[in-house]
């Protein structure tokens, strides 16, 4: 039994914000609260919190840590909604918890928080917050069967499960883990993920909270920084995510850490990963956790610094309040040492089930006689066994649901899938270790001599162990997700059995020895590498697509990424290793500086046009040419890549029509300072350059924003330089995602970042503001989306979402957005008077482009559910459900004012969304004038 005088988790926070009043309790990179501070933000957030459970929105961060103290001082109990989730999946959570308050730690999108909710800016509640309250704060009067808190899962049908944790299994499994890992004033614990879990035991003692940026998270040296930055004596992982970050430390990457303690939580530790942990963190203690929400914590285990072999998938001896029941296929007791079905007894830490699903409660806290005595039981759905020590062995999942790199696979379903395409009797999908690769998928199969002799002439299937055959690979690719397709097929005589159930002994199931890529000239690192770290073969990987969209994932991305900077010498970006294509990735980072030009190549006057090869800036070349006056040129700034930079120029001229003789390549790059020209061609270029128009990407490659703020600010600089040095004016391609997709009206004048900014559009912000305040007379031209209604833009998001609307002949519900033409923006551009000081445009006339009468409407997530888009496609549209409802309104006085003076027509002829919508969606004529398109 564990006592304390202060038997309540809300009493003991209560306590230690009155004693630790001057020590810092919670920071992040934009927050940071005492206890003092704390405690008076607890009061202030006390006044707009209802009696019973309230909703916490928001990532991870300070403002969240603050949000959720609150209400577990005060005792209410809260659930966390995750930004990333579904709207559908958030509104099911509020309503299956009856809650009306959300607590906002960050802003919500429209339609993310249903209109009966009331929503509650943490931010302005706690502004101007005190050193500390008037009058301590006083701990909420709770039961021990009372709620603490929630835990909402996602729900992949979009009704989520949840989860409620006692204040009693809180209580007892927080003292109990203090014998264990202690906590003091001075600590510092770096919090993630697991914040709900790791957050409220350190606060009890003292210690101070720190939450990471998931930047820093992915990124090994960027975490090893922000440990020793903020002192961090201790970090959760989980193991994947540990193993790649050891992966990416040097052997004295424990230098200047005050790291000393990790925690491992989530997956089976490995003998390997401790000893690599051991190797490169030798003053470190890892602790290995065995956590289940629905039994809060289950046992505790150091796995360093000890003597002997470990035996692998450990986990330690449960705690005082549970206890272990092993099962076999029929409910009975399993014998000591007798793998089976793990459950755990214990009625102080069984939670109560699940909240309004009796059915699957009853189907996971079970009520079974065991010898003789009636018992409430936790079936954790692992595999495992209990030592005659009573030391627990947790083997992994059972056999109907497999964890692959974060993705849920059904075995069932993959193998009906399987069975369209080879020939077998029995099969059991697994995920094994494979040395050198991590986890992959592994299909073990039994296959008589037809059935193989079927394999081997349709696909090249041998007997034994083999790697999946590429044609195999890329036809299973059609129907099933990257992550569904095994890398290994092992063929077997007969699957292992179970002497007790009968059924297939997964322990039993032959590891998987790591095969080497036969040396191949032609497979490019890229793709060499990913094959490598997906456990798969390089002739199943398509270089037009990137890694994450052929199965990697975050944690591989790491992995990758390093050995890619060793081949390539030089760094490589996280988020292009993860979502650029492979062919393209290995072009990017085989670039190389230019070769100087011969001198005296730009001796003509003219205009500098970057991008040219791209959706706009080809047509920018075309618009220019037209309007160049005789004798001038168009020197095209063009990267050097693969394939021949002239070659590639005259392909664009040739197909807008355009020229050759009145174009001069310039075969460099924006990011090399003077564009890496000797000196002698770059003063000849900008002695005769009077124009500059920079057509800025205009396609969101979904990384980070430090980074696209970075890369936006030193290619503009240079850009800005050469303006200054040639005394030329600067037209700017923006984008209208300088603001919001919904709100407005936003004016054509300076703006900052708003909430939950893309990278994208945090990066033009940022060139914008160089721009403003370089001196040169500049026109910053604020573009939508555009459109070429006979050779569209396939990168461009709303393309893509056109298209499948048009293949499955059906539109989301409120389907609303803007584009323009690109042959528009284009005249614009490259027509507008050279303006005087900085000037800005909204080229976004308020006309929308809007679903045809007729059309099949959706639901919003049934659309998203059914629509044919890649994973990738459908994770970016599903992080911000904004893009299908584009209704943000731009003042755009002046666009509209020199639009009509260049070409004589009102502004709204920029853009036709009814010939748009009847292009994209095969819609008759006779709708171009209906109403349902503007």
């Amino acid at each position: 039994m564990i006592d304390h005088p202060y038997g309540t988790v809300p009493a003991q926070l209560a306590l230690a914000l009155q004693d630790h009043a001057d020590r810092i309790a919670i920071t992040d990179a934009d927050l940071t609260l005492s206890y003092g501070q704390l405690a008076d933000c607890i009061q202030r957030l006390g006044a707009h919190l209802p009696d019973g459970p309230v909703a916490v929105f928001g990532k991870p961060s300070a403002l969240f840590g603050a949000a959720v103290t609150a209400c577990v001082v005060l005792g209410r109990p809260f659930v966390h909604l995750d930004p990333a989730m579904p709207d559908e999946v958030l509104r099911n959570i509020l309503s299956e918890l009856d809650i009306d308050v959300v607590l906002l730690s960050e802003p919500a999108k429209p339609g993310q928080i249903p209109d009966h909710c009331r929503p509650v800016d943490a931010a302005q509640v706690i502004a101007g917050f005190a050193d500390a309250p008037a009058a301590p704060v006083g701990a909420g009067d709770v039961a021990p069967d009372d709620i603490i808190y929630l835990v909402a899962t996602s729900g992949t049908t979009g009704k989520p499960k949840c989860i409620p944790v006692t204040q009693d299994a809180a209580y007892l499994s927080y003292m109990w883990r203090d014998a264990y890992t202690p906590y003091a004033p001075g600590d510092c614990v770096g919090v993630y993920i697991f914040a709900i879990w790791e957050m409220f035991r350190p606060l009890r003692n003292g210690a101070t909270i720190c939450f990471a940026r998931m930047a820093e998270l992915m990124n090994p040296e960027a975490l090893r920084s922000f440990l020793i930055r903020n002192r961090v004596t201790e970090m959760l992982f989980t193991p994947s995510a540990f193993d790649k970050t050891l992966q990416g430390w040097s052997p004295d990457a424990s230098q200047d850490l005050s790291l000393t303690r990790v925690i491992l939580n989530g997956e089976v530790v490995t003998d390997d990963l401790i000893a690599a942990a051991k190797h490169k963190l030798p003053n470190v203690t890892i602790w290995n956790l065995y956590s289940i929400c629905e039994t809060h914590d289950i046992c505790m285990t150091q796995v360093s610094g000890q003597s002997g072999l470990r035996q692998s998938g450990s986990v330690g001896k449960a705690m005082p309040y549970l206890t272990p029941v092993v099962l076999d296929d029929h409910d009975q007791l399993c014998p000591p040492g007798t793998a089976g079905l793990l459950h755990f007894e214990g009625p102080r830490m069984l939670g109560p089930g699940y909240v309004n699903r009796p059915e699957e409660t009853a189907l996971r806290f079970r009520a079974l006689n065991i010898n003789g005595r009636a018992a409430r039981l936790y079936d954790t759905g692992d595999q495992g066994y209990v030592a005659d020590d009573c030391t627990i062995f947790v083997l992994g999942r059972v056999a109907h649901m497999l964890k692959l790199r974060g993705h849920s696979i059904q075995t069932r379903e993959l193998t009906d899938s399987l069975h369209g395409f080879v020939q077998f009797g029995s099969a059991v999908p697994w995920v094994q270790d494979v040395p050198g690769q991590g986890k992959a998928l592994v299909f073990y199969y039994c296959a008589d001599a037809g059935q193989a002799a079927q394999n081997e002439k349709r696909w090249g299937i041998e007997a034994g162990q083999m790697r999946m055959p590429a044609s195999l690979s890329a036809a299973l690719r059609a129907e099933l997700p990257a992550y569904c397709i095994p890398s290994y097929l092992v063929r077997l005589d007969a699957l292992p059995l179970h002497l007790v159930s009968g059924k297939c002994d997964y322990k039993a199931l032959p590891a998987i020895e790591a095969v080497s890529e036969t040396s191949d000239a032609d497979v490019i690192p890229t793709i060499a590498q990913a094959a490598l770290v997906m456990g798969c073969s390089a002739s199943t990987l398509d270089p037009d697509l990137s890694f994450h969209d052929q199965g990697g994932d975050s944690l591989m991305a790491v992995t990758l990424l390093l050995a890619l900077e060793e081949i390539y010498a030089r760094p490589v970006d996280f988020d292009f290793a993860l979502n650029v294509p492979l062919g393209r990735l290995h072009d990017l980072l085989s670039e190389t500086a230019p070769t100087p030009l011969a001198q005296n190549q730009f001796d003509r006057p003219g205009i500098l046009l970057t991008g040219a090869t791209g959706f706009l800036g080809s047509r920018v070349l075309a618009a220019a040419a037209r309007s160049l006056p005789h004798g001038e040129v168009i020197y095209c700034l063009i990267r050097p890549k693969r394939r021949d930079p002239l070659e590639r120029l005259h392909a664009i001229a040739a197909e807008q029509g355009v020229d050759p003789a009145k174009l001069v390549l310039v075969p460099a790059s924006i990011d090399d300072e003077r564009f890496a020209l000797s000196d002698d061609d770059y003063a000849s270029l900008a002695q005769n350059t009077r124009q500059v128009i920079h057509c800025a990407a205009m396609v969101n490659l979904a990384v980070d924003r430090d980074h696209m703020e970075s890369w936006s600010k030193a290619g503009i600089a240079n850009i800005l330089q050469f303006c200054v040095d040639a005394g030329a004016d600067l037209r700017f391609s923006s984008s209208s995602a300088v603001y919001a997709d919904t709100g407005g009206r936003y004016p054509e004048g300076p703006t900052k970042p708003y909430p939950q900014i893309s990278g994208y559009g945090a990066a033009k912000v940022a060139a914008e503001a160089l721009i403003a305040g370089s001196g040169v007379d500049a026109a910053i031209v604020r573009l939508p989306s555009l459109y070429d209604l006979d050779n569209p833009n396939p990168n461009d998001i709303y393309e893509i979402i056109m298209k499948a609307c048009a293949d499955m002949q059906a539109v989301p519900e409120g389907l609303t957005f803007r584009m323009i033409a690109v042959q528009a923006a284009a005249q614009f551009l490259t027509d507008i008077p050279r303006p005087d000081g900085t000037h800005y445009f909204n080229l976004t006339p308020d006309l929308y482009t809007k679903a045809p009468a007729g059309m099949k409407v959706l639901p919003v997530t049934d659309w998203l559910h059914d629509a044919p888009l890649s994973d990738a496609e459908r994770a970016l549209i599903a992080a911000d459900l904004t893009v299908l409802h584009a209704t943000a309104t731009l003042t755009h006085d002046a666009a509209s004012a020199v639009w009509t003076q260049l070409t004589g027509a009102p502004f709204n002829t920029v853009s036709d969304p009814a010939a748009l919508v009847a292009a994209r969606l095969k819609t008759t004529s006779h709708h171009h004038n209906d109403p349902a398109f503007t």
